[in-house]
């Protein structure tokens, strides 16, 4: 009983893969007991692909996709365990084991860096502010109100209205700075 493979005078081959229809016809005459010679003989298929499409499981090279990912740990305790860490300052500095034994997650530590990672969330020091007092504070502000109208024009410089102009052109600005530590 001879199998007439459903081919194309050309091959028909699409982008380097053999269609489906090709690969079954392939795999029936091996499963029926010709050898692969035969079958290069009545498919005019290259002896090596033929060789690679009865090895390979399925019917295709490329990798079936999966569903959707497996979550270790679910986005309701990825939430909780953000919530519980941005909390306060003590929070935030414990370590991700100690996250871990803190809320009785059953993911290890690596895993919870991760997913907090991959969810947007990431650890970072904060910068250093410098301490200004509420005097320092009182002091700045009303600097800031006295100078508001200066500019580098000579309206700003002298005014017609009768409040105390400047000109920033006049001052000499350095790279050197003082500053209060608050005492």
């Amino acid at each position: 009983m001879k199998i007439t493979p459903p081919l194309s005078p050309s091959g028909a081959k699409d982008k380097g893969e053999w269609p489906t229809p090709t690969r079954a016809v392939i795999r029936r005459m091996f499963k029926d007991g010709r050898s692969q010679r035969e079958i290069v003989h009545d498919t005019k298929v290259p002896r090596r692909t033929i060789r690679r499409i009865i090895r390979q499981e399925s019917s295709r090279r490329d990798r079936k996709r999966k569903d959707k990912r497996h979550y270790i740990m679910s986005i309701r305790e990825i939430r909780r365990c953000i919530r519980y860490i941005s909390f306060d300052w003590s929070t935030r500095r414990m370590s991700f084991e100690q996250v871990r034994v803190q809320l009785g997650v059953k993911a290890s530590a690596r895993t919870i860096r991760r997913e907090l990672r991959l969810a947007g969330y990431r650890r970072c020091l904060s910068c250093p502010r410098p301490f200004i007092s509420r005097k320092q504070a009182r002091r700045r502000f009303a600097f800031a109100l006295k100078h508001r109208w200066w500019g580098t024009s000579e309206y700003a410089a002298f005014r017609d209205d009768g409040k105390e102009g400047g000109d920033w052109r006049k001052v000499i600005w350095s790279d050197e700075a003082s500053f209060w530590t608050g005492m």
